[in-house]
C-alpha cells in the first residue's frame, strides 16, 4: 500500500468516529498464545476510550506479556488487532514527542 505512513499520520491527526462502533459496548479479543489473556476496548457516551488488559499467568506459557502474532509467518489469529497495535505504538510515539509526560513522583 502506497504512503501507509502518511495515511496513518492523517488518521491520527484527525478526530473521527466510526459508525460501526457503539458506545458502552465491550470489544474484546483473546491473545494468540493463551486463553487466559485478553484486551478489551469500550467507549463511553462522551467518546472517551477505555482499555482493559487482563493477563493471567498461563503455566503453559512463561511470558509476562500478551502476543498478537504476525498473520503470515507467526500463526496470528488477529491480524487487524496486531495492525491496530502498531498504529497505537505510533500514536504513543507521536504524543510523546509533542507532549512528553514525566510522572515520576517527588521523593
Amino acid at each position: 500500500m502506497k504512503n501507509i505512513e502518511a495515511i496513518i499520520q492523517q488518521v491520527l491527526e484527525t478526530p473521527f468516529w466510526l459508525s460501526t462502533i457503539k458506545t458502552r459496548e465491550c470489544y474484546q479479543r483473546y491473545e494468540d498464545d493463551s486463553p487466559l489473556g485478553f484486551l478489551s476496548i469500550t467507549f463511553g457516551d462522551d467518546g472517551d476510550g477505555h482499555m482493559l488488559v487482563i493477563h493471567e499467568q498461563d503455566p503453559n506459557e512463561p511470558r509476562f506479556s500478551m502476543r498478537f502474532r504476525m498473520p503470515m509467518t507467526g500463526g496470528g489469529q488477529s491480524p487487524r488487532v496486531r495492525n491496530a497495535l502498531l498504529i497505537l505504538a505510533e500514536a504513543i510515539r507521536l504524543d510523546n514527542l509533542e507532549q512528553p509526560q514525566n510522572r515520576r513522583r517527588a521523593k
